[in-house]
């Protein structure tokens, strides 16, 4: 880091007595010296420290893509933002959960009630829930800005890892104009978008967006598909030059089968471990074609032993996301009061695969409040932001996970409620050195009141008298129609109606509060009713804090260097006996330095960071005392994540632009201890035994120190280049080629050898005729030129098998889009 300081402040220097000598040999300017700007590299501003200014002039580690360039780039949604921001990585986009990491901190989750790493926000307003919308807001945009590190002091709720923030156009007064996309692509593919800016007044202006996409599945099965439509609406009243009001709205429906995967291999116990045996399937074949359920067939599933059935539905999502908010601004003597107020609700009932489970179903409705309001203004040397932030939000689910031979349900009530109060304050100790401070009081408080209830089926009996591999198969529970595979009931007592009606019990048998257990009328085993109820209250507070200082080396030429903390609250979760887990905790440092040279034609950034994070929450499958399979939060001991970012932007003709990013990421946990036991302990790391017993296997401490990070690629390289050729006054042809490069890297927690994604290049290219000045323009694209299918999102899944999720095949297609 202080070589990468010592290197950027020799280059700025060297370029101060230019840019002097520039300045006196520079004639006036006029229109050729303004002409000559316009060439150069363009600005984009940013809000990301509550106030408008330059992303050059922001003295932080931030990234931020203009909506043009979205466009531009084919960048649709969030998980694509990878394309434009090196160190972001969205494995899973879409759903009604976003996992969201940046240089390694995040989490992977499928449940409603864990708070993301990574604070997703819309138009400004923190999104507990942002998966859903995170997919369908890339339409119409501003930008979006990228936040690098904890978010503790100005941004919502506190975010360890950082925060994406996506940010609509707004109305614009005294303007009438509209205009539209519409793009055709292989997969049947259909998207298209619209808006329209209406001048309602001399004071008011009212802004319309909708957007539709439709795509045919990339898999066999059908899932990887798009079927989603999104309305946004806004309204902008300045009744004076000292207020404005602007009133917000938006609604979203994703449908379709949504995202899939394919079976990748099993996993074959053995004496000593477990060996992998390949599927055979390539990588759009999904989880419910007769060659994907042949193959799921061949696999035992835990603790029955009986042969897997083929899926019995397929998937489908039907999720609603709307939202109304506002924001008013008001200059008064003490300086600019904003208030922030918003209203979001989310309905999802969907059934998906899962890890190879057999269908899960999910039925949330989520429900979030948030009130955000600021003082900000100068004093003499001083500049401050003062303000205060309430987020309240509920969440009421019924969920079913089954996996044939285990039928979690589970039913909750879950409350948030966070306080917090901050301030950040900047002297302006001369012209150009600035020092800045910053501190967040935030206070959270957590409630659930759920109950789970499992169907277990034993093959032979409950532990001790359960029967395993080889012996399970002397007792016939491998036979077919010797084990029952559960339907995909909701409700305890449609189960054991079911079981009832079917001959599989008792006909007496009713369902009573409490454990229950059923030996199975055939004498192969039995089956365990669960009953654990989930109620509890807890509460977290935390002080995190901001120092940092900037000096303006030329006015085009910025060192910067921050320390900051972060805190993500701890929380509460639906399983039998780990209803807790702590809150997580990050320190970053960061230097770094943002510099344009030779009359803003060359852009050159560079950051350097250290990050010390500790008790990362993370989630895994492991099993409680009574060995049943959980998915839990666990807080995860302590890792290093350190390393640079270098930005590049060349535009040696004003009709030629060349770029480059580059990331280098050194992360390793110091401290990680997974717990699990037989049959769920396939994992690959070195482990020790506890002593402790979970269903009557040993448990295992698995020591995964020194391993990287989930989704920290050691080197990630973006390039990119555009030509633009001027055929007449009124016409020009832009081609568009950008290029990313990801190390190989780890996408889940048990660390097997299928769970390293390898290294990869994936290109787009584009070719534009245009009208200069935006009026129109026909743009013909091709996306993954490469043509790989990438297992992004690789999983292990409990039932013994290999899982992954791909990337996008190649695309292309044509995009005609106007602007009047």
């Amino acid at each position: 880091m202080r070589t990468m300081l010592l290197a950027s402040t020799a280059l700025i220097m060297s370029s101060v007595s230019a840019h002097a000598a520039q300045a006196q040999a520079q004639p006036a300017a006029g229109p050729e010296a303004s002409a000559t700007a316009d060439s150069g590299i363009g600005e984009i501003i940013v809000t990301a420290q509550r106030r408008e200014e330059s992303l050059q002039k922001a003295g932080l580690a931030i990234d931020a893509v203009k909506g043009s360039d979205l466009l531009e780039r084919g960048i649709a949604n969030a998980g694509e933002m990878t394309k434009a921001v090196p160190s972001l990585s969205i494995p899973l986009p879409g759903g009604n959960v976003a996992s969201i990491f940046i240089r390694g901190v995040g989490n992977i989750t499928t449940s409603s009630y864990n708070d993301p790493a990574v604070t997703p926000s819309y138009d400004g307003v923190v999104l507990g829930r942002g998966g859903g919308l995170l997919g369908a807001a890339f339409y119409d945009l501003s930008r979006v800005e990228v936040l690098k590190g904890p978010q503790g002091i100005l941004y919502g709720r506190n975010a360890t890892g950082g925060a994406v923030n996506i940010i609509p156009a707004r109305p614009e007064i005294g303007k009438n104009a509209m205009g539209f996309n519409v793009a055709f692509g292989n997969y049947d593919a259909v998207d298209a978008d619209a808006h329209v800016n209406l001048g309602v007044s001399e004071n008011s202006a009212l802004r319309l967006g909708a957007a539709y996409s439709t795509r045919d599945g990339y898999n066999r099965d059908g899932t990887d598909d798009v079927k989603r439509g999104s309305l946004r609406a806004q309204f902008l009243v300045e009744p004076s030059s000292d207020l404005s009001i602007r009133v917000g709205a938006d609604y979203t429906h994703l449908g379709g089968r949504g995202a899939g995967g394919t079976y990748i291999g099993g996993f074959i116990p053995g004496a000593s471990g477990y060996t992998f045996v390949p599927s055979g399937l390539d990588s759009s074949e999904g989880f419910n074609t007769p060659t994907a359920n042949a193959f799921r067939q061949q696999n035992l599933g835990a603790p029955a032993f009986g042969f897997l059935s083929a899926m019995n539905r397929d998937q489908s999502q039907d999720s609603t996301y709307w939202g109304v908010n506002a924001e008013i601004n008001w200059k008064t003597s003490l300086g600019k009061v904003t208030v922030i107020p918003a209203y979001r609700e989310s309905v999802d009932h969907s059934f998906f695969y899962g890890p190879a489970f057999n269908i899960a179903n999910t039925n949330e409705k989520a429900k979030q409040a948030s009130l955000e309001a600021r003082l900000s203004g100068s004093a003499g040397m001083f500049d401050y932001v003062l303000g205060a932030f309430y987020y309240n939000e509920k969440i009421n689910a019924l969920n079913q996970y089954n996996q044939e031979f285990v039928l979690p349900l589970q039913t909750y009530k879950q409350k948030t409620e966070s306080y917090a109060a901050f301030g950040q304050l900047t002297a302006h100790v001369t012209d150009s050195f600035r020092l800045i401070g910053g501190a967040r009081y935030t206070h959270d408080k957590k409630s659930i009141d759920g109950l789970i209830n499992n169907f277990i089926t034993f093959c032979g009996g409950l532990p001790p008298a359960l029967l395993t591999p080889p012996a399970s198969f002397g007792a016939g529970c491998a036979v077919p129609g010797n084990m029952p595979h559960f339907p995909n009931f909701l409700t305890t007592g449609d189960t054991i109606n079911w079981l009832v009606s079917n001959g599989w019990i008792a006909a007496n048998s009713t369902d009573q509060p409490g454990y229950q257990v059923f030996p199975l009328n055939n004498g192969v085993g039995a089956i365990l009713k669960t009953y654990n109820p989930v109620v509890d209250t807890q509460g977290y507070s935390r002080v995190t804090w901001k120092a940092s200082a900037e000096y303006d080396v030329t006015p085009d030429n910025l060192l910067y260097a921050t320390v900051e903390t972060g805190y993500r609250a701890g929380g509460l979760q639906m399983t039998e006996s780990k209803t807790t887990y702590k809150p997580e905790f990050i320190t970053a440092y960061t230097i770094g330095s943002k510099n344009r040279f030779f009359n803003n034609r060359v852009q050159l950034n560079l950051e350097g960071f250290i990050w010390k994070y500790r008790d990362q929450q993370i989630t895994y499958f492991t099993v409680d005392t009574s060995g049943t399979l959980i998915s839990s939060n666990e807080n995860a001991g302590r890792a290093t994540i350190k390393g640079f970012d270098v930005d590049l932007v060349v535009k040696p003709m004003a009709t030629t632009t060349l770029s480059a990013k580059v990331q280098y990421l050194d992360s390793k946990y110091d401290d990680l201890h997974l717990f699990t036991a037989a049959p769920r302990d396939n994992f690959g790391c070195p482990f020790t035994l506890t002593g402790a017993v979970a269903g009557g296997a040993p448990v295992k401490d698995f020591n995964c120190s020194g391993n990287p990070l989930l989704f920290s690629p050691k080197w990630t390289v973006n390039l990119g280049a555009e030509q633009v050729v001027p055929l007449s006054d009124a016409l020009e042809l832009v081609a568009n080629v950008d290029t990313a490069w990801r190390d190989s890297q780890w996408g889940a927690f048990e660390y097997l050898d299928f769970e390293r994604i390898p290294a990869y290049w994936t290109t787009d290219a584009s070719l534009t005729l245009r009208k200069p000045g935006g009026a129109w323009s026909l743009t013909g694209y091709v996306r993954n030129i490469e043509n790989k299918r990438r297992n992004l999102a690789p999983q292990a899944s409990p039932l013994g098998v290999a899982v992954g999720h791909f990337s996008a095949p190649r695309t292309y297609g044509l995009r005609l889009s106007g602007n009047f």
